[in-house]
């Protein structure tokens, strides 16, 4: 045995009066009811060694078969994390603070794109030419050899330039009861949408795991019975018989299930991951629960978020109406007109769509830091407090 001051620090709770002897052999004497004997081979033991006979770590008993603690320590290591795993992986914890300033450059670029997307955009609206719905009724004029418009033909105005009061689907449905049917659908579904999250939450709560097994075999379910029903509807409609034949369809048929196969063994593959899964669907269904906020600031930067679409979306479709009619020589025919957009217009797409995905991404991240502050600040609250503002704050952050 080891000298008292040299035995490890990692030692378990000390046997009880079972042990006697075990305990003797560790503190070196006998387990009688004398003086305990000197050991002639080992230096008395200092203050500072420990004293073996009270308990030290709570820590498993070592079993039956091991009569010293170092063979126990051999074949059983210590549990706890050592110094250097505490140094490496320090507490988790929660900084109540602002969060300071990052990424000033990236930042400062993307104001500047959106700027530049927003300013060019009026341009191009401002400066747009309205002959570009007119081009049919723009001949070529070999005298002056150019396009010009003949004053007996006119063209139709595009959809959406079209008189008050007129509908582009005829004449039996107006422009009103378009719009009086698009917000009753949207009242309807924002009216139900809140119980159905609510009714969701509850069940996600409390039958995680119902959920995700009853889930399960959707995955595979769904997307066999649309390729099947594909495959006998193609079959019994003549177009598309026509269109696709047999060894096509039998083709495209395989193939699907070829993926439904793929998709059935990644399923299977990690089916060990379906507990953790459920623990994880739990655990966040929980939280949302205490944190009911999210669910209108969610949908609300989403919202935000297709405001900020519209504009852009109208520049892009307008930055098209930049250009002339031009006269455009044909393979037999002659010249004919056609329409020439200015060479600045596809880039202007490529900032416009680059934009647009970049907002996309910023607000996939801010909706992602959104929900993970406030659930931080709700998960390191003192129990049976709430946190104020927990929202509020990780917005502003």
């Amino acid at each position: 045995l080891n000298p008292p001051d040299q035995i490890p620090s990692r030692l378990p709770r000390l046997p009880q009066s079972g042990n006697l002897t075990a305990l003797a052999a560790m503190d070196g004497g006998s387990s009688g009811d004398g003086p305990p004997a000197r050991n002639d081979h080992h230096p008395p033991a200092s203050p500072s060694a420990p004293n073996l006979s009270q308990p030290l770590l709570p820590k498993q008993l070592p079993p039956a078969g091991f009569s010293l603690i170092e063979e126990f320590e051999g074949k059983h290591p210590a549990a706890g994390p050592s110094d250097d795993e505490s140094a490496q992986y320090p507490p988790i914890s929660f900084h109540r603070g602002p969060r300071a300033c990052r990424d000033l450059p990236f930042l400062a670029l993307f104001l500047l794109l959106s700027a530049a997307t927003f300013v060019l955009g009026i341009y191009a609206v401002a400066r747009r030419n309205p002959n570009f719905s007119r081009v049919s009724s723009f001949s070529f004029d070999p005298d002056s050899a150019s396009c010009v418009r003949a004053t007996s033909s006119g063209a139709d105005p595009p959809p959406w330039l079209l008189r008050p009061g007129s509908s582009p689907y005829g004449s039996s449905v107006s422009a009103a009861t378009v719009v009086n049917d698009l917000v009753w659908t949207l009242v309807i579904t924002l009216v139900l949408s809140f119980p159905m999250v609510l009714a969701l939450l509850w069940l996600l709560r409390h039958y995680a795991k119902q959920v995700v097994y009853a889930s399960l075999p959707f995955f595979v379910l769904v997307p066999t019975f649309f390729d099947v029903y594909w495959f006998v509807a193609c079959t019994l409609s003549d177009g598309c018989r026509e269109a696709f034949p047999l060894a096509y369809r039998i083709l495209a048929l395989v193939f699907v299930f070829l993926l439904i196969g793929i998709l059935a063994w990644i399923i299977v593959a990690n089916w060990h991951r379906v507990e953790l899964t459920i623990r994880i669907i739990g655990v966040a269904a929980n939280a949302l629960s205490h944190n009911m906020g999210l669910l209108a600031v969610l949908p609300s930067l989403t919202l935000g978020l297709v405001i900020y679409f519209v504009p852009v979306v109208v520049f892009l479709v307008f930055v098209r109406w930049n250009g002339r009619i031009v006269p455009r020589r044909g393979s037999d025919e002659g010249y004919h007109c056609v329409w020439k957009q200015e060479s600045w217009v596809p880039a202007y797409y490529t900032l416009g769509i680059l934009t647009m995905l970049w907002s996309l991404t910023t607000m996939v991240e801010a909706q992602v830091y959104v929900i993970s502050g406030t659930v931080a600040q709700w998960y390191f609250c003192k129990e049976g407090e709430k946190p104020r503002r927990s929202i509020r704050s990780s917005l502003r952050s």
